[in-house]
């Protein structure tokens, strides 16, 4: 009888998985930090004069950074594992930490932001694959949701260190919360050693004994035998196999086949809409839209405070039910609401924004914290489910870096003409992301197929692909049948007693 339904998480796996989301949290502090850091008084002071071009170029040079770290990321993940290429890009993490910290000049801040950024950017890619890896089918939105769980709450972590430190004087306004990056950096490179490797890189380098320890040490405690982890592993161990005898190995193995060049298209796309829909502007510039409103003094980091709470609660809620709503659904669903939500911010804007209307000011933020909270219901999480889900073993990494990349560019060039255009045509640029967004959705219904539920081996007969082995379940059945059998064998079987 098969179990998949009512699979558990056990303590084990629940340990690797946050353990593993310490470095997400590290991408959270990394992005947020300086959106807090460049509304401080004696930042700007000390880095004076701080150019709207200038801020542009603090805050997207880490995600030129972060465009080396990913692609570099894509051949470590593969060569060394997920494991070792997490510690690394901890260990690249803490310098850059200090670097920023003790920046004398605005270029040490931004060589310290780029090194930051190919740090995250390694991290970014690589704790969803291995979430997702190590999951069970049925709970592996919830495990790989973590990392964007854990962004978000390093996004809040940042705020409320940037409000502390608004109080505080002298360099320590900012020196100090840009240190704060180096300690979930320095956490996963004590905790490291005790992290197994994934299961699926283990079968791929044939270190079979390896991978069926892990793999029973993370999901032996799903059904009442040893059938459905024994299941799993003969399921990823021929399904990578065969993978291996009729793929090549390189980038160019993305677009030999239809099915690889669809994979391809729908991982850019969730990754290049997560864009699009306005987040990392309104992340980065908040303090900013809040001073457009009136808000002045300690005011602006206390709302970019409260601001971070309500996505890592949002989150929560998605995480909680992300297996059972869907993917494909909670996508564009979130994406039309978004798109409501941000008319009614750019609404509320135009017709307020110059006003003493301190009613209508407050709807408007309300409605920019609600812009949060959608997002997190959908897109925050799912982005990063989606894509190392939905390719094949041969292709996870490099498939992921391609969308991630693309992810990276996009927001890249946010970043850099956002100043400019909130400076130039004001509220009327949330036009874009209305439009944006419901393009979004609009594509997503189309085009998206459902992968809730399925191993990361049974995702290919989406796809078209050829999978040599049975779904979970049958493989299941069939074990605990063979199981069953073998002992029956036994019990039929004379036992001679030796004598001496």
């Amino acid at each position: 009888m098969s179990n998949i339904s009512g699979q558990r998480i056990n303590w084990y796996t629940w340990g690797c998985a946050l353990f593993a989301a310490v470095g997400s949290l590290l991408y959270g502090i990394d992005s947020g930090i300086v959106s807090t850091v460049i509304a401080q008084q004696h930042f700007t002071t000390y880095f004076h004069p701080f150019t709207s071009s200038i801020k542009g170029a603090v805050v997207s040079t880490f995600n030129a950074g972060a465009v080396f770290g990913v692609f570099f990321a894509a051949w470590s993940a593969d060569y060394l594992g997920r494991k070792k290429t997490i510690a690394i890009a901890a260990s690249i993490a803490v310098v850059a930490g200090i670097i920023q910290a003790a920046s004398v000049h605005i270029a040490m801040l931004i060589v310290g932001r780029i090194v930051g950024g190919f740090a995250v950017g390694m991290m970014n890619i690589t704790i969803p694959i291995y979430n997702s890896e190590i999951a069970p089918p049925a709970k592996r939105g919830l495990i790989a949701g973590l990392h964007a769980q854990f962004v978000g709450f390093g996004f809040a972590t940042a705020n409320w260190v940037g409000f502390a430190c608004s109080y505080a004087s002298g360099d320590f306004q900012w020196r100090f919360p840009l240190a704060v990056q180096c300690l979930p950096a320095m956490i996963v490179l004590f905790g490291i050693y005790f992290l197994p490797y994934s299961p699926r890189w283990l079968l791929e380098q044939e270190r079979d004994e390896e991978a069926l320890a892990v793999i029973k040490r993370l999901h032996g405690n799903i059904g009442h035998d040893d059938s459905f982890f024994r299941a799993e592993f003969s399921q990823m161990r021929e399904q990578i196999r065969f993978e291996k005898s009729v793929t090549n190995i390189g980038w160019g193995e993305i677009f030999r086949t239809p099915s690889n060049r669809k994979r391809l298209l729908l991982a850019v796309l969730v990754q290049v809409f997560t864009q699009l829909s306005g987040i990392n502007v309104v992340n980065y510039y908040q303090t900013d839209l809040y001073k457009s409103l009136g808000m002045s003094g300690h005011m602006p980091t206390l709302l970019a405070g409260v601001y971070g709470l309500v996505g890592p609660i949002a989150n929560m809620v998605c995480l909680y039910y992300v297996d059972s709503w869907g993917r494909k659904k909670t996508l564009w669903i979130t994406g039309l609401f978004m798109t409501l939500d941000m008319a009614l911010v750019m609404g509320l804007s135009g017709a307020y924004g110059s006003s003493t209307n301190t009613v209508a000011k407050g709807f408007t933020i309300a409605f920019i914290f609600c812009f949060t909270a959608i997002y997190s219901l959908g897109y925050n999480s799912i982005h990063y489910i989606y894509v190392p889900e939905i390719m094949t073993m041969a292709i996870r990494a490099k498939g992921s870096a391609m969308a991630i990349v693309c992810n990276v560019i996009i927001n890249i060039v946010f970043n850099q003409v956002s100043p400019i255009a909130f400076s130039e045509v004001g509220y009327k640029y949330y036009s874009l992301f209305i439009c944006t967004n419901l393009l979004g959705a609009v594509v997503v219904f189309i085009l998206f197929p459902e992968t809730k539920g399925k191993t990361l081996e049974e995702i290919a007969q989406i796809f078209g692909d050829e999978v040599v082995v049975a779904d979970l379940a049958r493989v299941q059945e069939k074990v605990a049948d063979n199981a069953g059998e073998h002992e029956q064998v036994e019990e039929a079987t004379p036992q001679h007693n030796k004598t001496t």
